[in-house]
């Protein structure tokens, strides 16, 4: 009997870290993420991580398709939710999507290397951990 796995939530600097550099500890972390969750995201999170993603200064690393490559490898560990939560916690505002996202889906996970998130800590039973944290946690 296969069981479930849980959803979890990724900051997009985390995810384009990865993509950035592939043997990093970072790189580990979302292989790791992938093991063990369902990456969750919204239309609000993508187009971040699109757009990000998307800026001349990372051209260097990513090359003529690895913006793509990376962002096709993401997509294939992620479920989609609509928006329904709403929240006011973070310093910066733009983050609280993030929350709302773990909320909606019901994930208790949330990794991200923004200080105005971590400084959170918890929030309704999501938990926000810092790609080091997360690593030590669950590499093997």
């Amino acid at each position: 009997m296969k069981t479930e796995l849980a959803y979890i939530v990724i900051d997009t600097n985390v995810l384009i870290s990865a993509g950035l550099l592939p043997q990093s500890k970072t790189a580990q972390v979302l292989a790791l993420a992938v093991e063990h969750f369902v990456i969750a995201q919204n239309k609000d999170t993508w187009h971040e991580l699109e757009t990000r993603i998307a800026r001349s200064k990372f051209d260097r690393y990513f090359g003529d398709s690895g913006r793509l490559r990376h962002l096709a490898k993401i997509a294939q560990s992620i479920h989609r939710f609509e928006v329904s939560a709403a929240v006011s916690v973070s310093r910066d505002k733009t983050d609280d999507k993030f929350i709302e996202l773990a909320i909606d889906s019901g994930a208790s996970i949330l990794i991200s290397g923004d200080p105005d998130l971590r400084v959170v800590k918890t929030f309704k039973g999501v938990e926000i951990l810092s790609p080091a944290q997360f690593f030590e946690r669950f590499s093997p």
